[in-house]
């Protein structure tokens, strides 16, 4: 009896020790899915002074200056603070689900390499304290599609050892999605009058009589001539509508060029939006200014042909299909001209040039075709219209 109890001890011994040997197998991959990527970082977050996020040649410079955030290769733009702040939070959150490759040789798979390697698609991510001191510097790669949760591949700069985490982690190197890039927001029905001037060239003019009016009519045709599109003429009056950047720099790039063309786009209310284009570094800049004119209910045309009312149209003043990026307002953030009901048109000028004043933008394709239209372009003989009527 005594030998079976000792043999039953011994047996229960060896069933505890092989259980504890697998839990203890079982152990790194357990503890490290419960660990987190940066240790004790969560409780550094105020410590981060700068961010960089550099992807091929995409980089991202953004500095702290007190409670505002600023795109520092950007001439300083103000930054989305709270987007900031966010991706800040989501590597400090970043929890490990477990070991990857250390093999430099197949860092490509998981889109982990060097962030200056050749073909490298990773995006570096540094968080930076005092003096440039690295709170973390991470390499992010691929996204893993095989669960629900977000997982990324990643691997600590410096390190081989690379990981599967899970968490949140939007990091853009692109700078303008740090950006706030709304401008103005004028609806086309609020728009009297869109004026287009270069030296060179015939001026292009185009008016509305009356607010509800569908079409704008384009001013000064020749006797002979006749526009060629109302919608084509009519999309102009869009030019102000959801205006978003596609980049931004100091207007003491342009300091005392001479402007391309000059474009005022007037509303009923008396709004009046001053756009100066600038040649900078190959490409076209727009500065903006923002005044008040006295108002108007109604405007006289001049030699013109006049525009047509078709009940129930709302889309003739929208950009036409020779326009047609649908960039207008995919994925756009709030609008940046969005006036308290109790503003004044005064108020909203001023408020707009405190946004604009300073900066220079790159204005998106499809809105840099309505700037650049030329009168030619929007006219054309009269007979040529009764000769194909005719055929």
């Amino acid at each position: 009896m005594k030998g079976r109890t000792l043999g039953l001890a011994l047996l229960t011994l060896v069933v505890i020790v092989v259980a504890w040997k697998i839990s203890q197998d079982k152990a790194p991959q357990t503890e490290v899915s419960r660990s987190q990527l940066y240790p004790g970082l969560l409780d550094r977050l105020n410590d981060v002074e700068r961010v960089r996020l550099r992807s091929g040649d995409d980089e991202s410079v953004l500095v702290r200056t007190g409670e505002r955030w600023l795109m520092a290769n950007k001439d300083d733009f103000p930054a989305d603070g709270a987007a900031v702040r966010r991706t800040v939070l989501q590597v400090a959150s970043l929890r490990v689900v477990e070991p990857k490759t250390a093999n430099a040789e197949n860092y490509a798979r998981l889109g982990v390499q060097d962030a200056d390697a050749e073909d490298a698609d990773s995006t570096l991510v540094e968080l930076l304290g005092a003096g440039d001191a690295a709170l973390a510097r991470l390499l992010v790669g691929h996204a893993s599609d095989n669960t629900t949760a977000p997982r990324h591949y990643v691997r600590r700069a410096g390190e081989a050892q690379s990981w599967l985490v899970e968490g949140e982690l939007e990091v853009p190197a692109d700078p303008v999605p740090w950006l706030d890039a709304g401008i103005v927001d004028v609806d086309t029905a609020q728009v009297a009058e869109v004026r287009i001037e270069r030296d060179d060239a015939t001026p292009v003019v185009i008016r509305k009589r009356e607010a509800d009016d569908n079409f704008f009519a384009l001013m000064n045709v020749p006797e002979g001539f006749e526009p060629k599109s109302k919608a084509t003429v009519s999309s102009g009056g869009a030019l102000l509508l959801d205006l978003r950047f596609n980049d931004v720099a100091s207007a003491d790039a342009v300091a005392g060029a001479t402007p391309l063309r000059t474009v005022t786009v007037r509303t009923f209310d008396g709004l009046l939006a001053t756009l100066r284009d600038y040649a900078l570094d190959q490409r076209t800049v727009t500065a903006f200014e923002f005044t008040t004119v006295e108002p108007e209910t109604t405007v006289e045309p001049e030699t013109t042909v006049e525009p047509e009312t078709t009940d129930g149209n709302t889309d003739a003043a929208a950009p036409d299909a020779a326009d047609g990026d649908s960039e207008a307002g995919d994925g756009a953030d709030e609008a940046a001209d969005e006036p308290a009901d109790s503003e004044t048109v005064a108020q909203r000028a001023a408020r707009l040039n405190a946004r604009t004043s300073g900066w220079v933008y790159v204005l998106p394709d499809y809105k840099r075709r309505m700037i650049e239209r030329d009168f030619d372009s929007l006219v054309q003989p009269v007979e040529e219209t009764a000769a194909s009527e005719d055929e």
